[in-house]
């Protein structure tokens, strides 16, 4: 029998796989509940319809917030990455369009919550599937410097 040495990964590389398993799940659910809302097997009930429509207004705030916050401050775009907030800036800007018109008529209709949920969640599944690959590649920047200096702790460590 062949003795196999055991392969041990970089910290580097061990944080980009973590990450794109991470992203890997985000893309399955996301897709899967999309694809759900869009065909009508889940409904939407009356308390998603506010549910979305409060939680997306504080979570598309918060997208076009980070934006401007990661475009202005030098030190934040440094750990950041810039593709991840330029991709979701539409959607955060595209959901508080929505939900400002669902808030002045009341949440009242339901037909265009099924597509834009269902929407919204294809959308979010795509981005992070090219998130998925592209930091694969170009890994966050604030991802790798905490590897590196998980690496030299435990190299502190260990001597």
């Amino acid at each position: 029998m062949v003795d196999m040495e055991k392969k041990k990964l970089d910290p580097v590389t061990k944080v980009k796989l973590l990450l794109a398993v991470e992203y890997g799940i985000f893309v399955i659910v996301f897709a899967v509940l999309g694809i759900l809302f869009l065909t009508g097997i889940i409904g939407v009930a009356d308390w998603k319809r506010y549910a979305f429509t409060y939680v997306t207004l504080a979570g598309g705030a918060w997208l076009v917030a980070d934006f401007v916050w990661c475009l202005a401050s030098p030190k934040r775009r440094a750990k950041n990455s810039m593709v991840d907030k330029s991709l979701l800036l539409p959607v955060g800007l595209f959901l508080i369009g929505f939900d400002i018109y669902a808030i002045v008529n009341g949440c009242a209709e339901t037909l265009p919550y099924r597509y834009v949920i269902g929407i919204d969640f294809c959308v979010l599944a795509a981005i992070y599937a090219f998130e998925t690959v592209y930091h694969w590649f170009r890994p966050i920047p604030g991802v790798i410097e905490a590897a590196l200096e998980e690496k030299d702790e435990t190299k502190n460590e260990d001597q």
